[in-house]
């Protein structure tokens, strides 16, 4: 969404990235990997028959946890760069991508929990929460994984 004072004005594309460092990759932005977590999370939460108010406010609270842990890390030009950067063995690139879908599936992980926190949700019990927060987990590894199958 753009309002008068950011016409024309893009997500960073212009910004001078040190040397080694790439631009975040198309599906792997920060907004896209917060599509890919929310899109499970909320089915989930709907096939519980959770009321729609409290599904819109445990999504906003997701997001906005998400969004933060990923912000903090840097995690579109992690994927980016990592993905990118010049392998002398594809084995090592698929290696990295392995190892970037865990770390970034448990940050996802651990933001959901959080999101969770003094959630109403939470009295349903852990056989309810704990499937819960492995949506956008599981969500976000396997998302990162697709970059193996290229």
């Amino acid at each position: 969404m753009q309002d008068d004072e950011n016409i024309g004005q893009d997500s960073g594309a212009d910004m001078e990235l040190p040397d080694g460092v790439f631009p975040p990759m198309s599906g792997y932005t920060h907004q896209d990997l917060l599509v890919v977590a929310q899109v499970p999370t909320q089915a989930f939460l709907e096939a519980q028959g959770v009321d729609p108010g409290l599904i819109r406010e445990t999504i906003i609270a997701l997001v906005s946890h998400l969004y933060a842990k990923f912000e903090e890390q840097g995690v579109e030009y992690q994927i980016a760069t990592w993905y990118q950067k010049p392998y002398d063995n594809v084995d090592r690139r698929k290696r990295s991508v392995i190892s970037m879908a865990e770390e970034f599936g448990v940050l996802a992980l651990r933001a959901s929990a959080d999101a969770l926190r003094g959630s109403p949700l939470m009295a349903r019990g852990r056989e309810f929460w704990e499937p819960l927060i492995d949506q956008a987990g599981v969500a976000i590894r396997d998302h990162i994984l697709k970059l193996n199958a290229d």
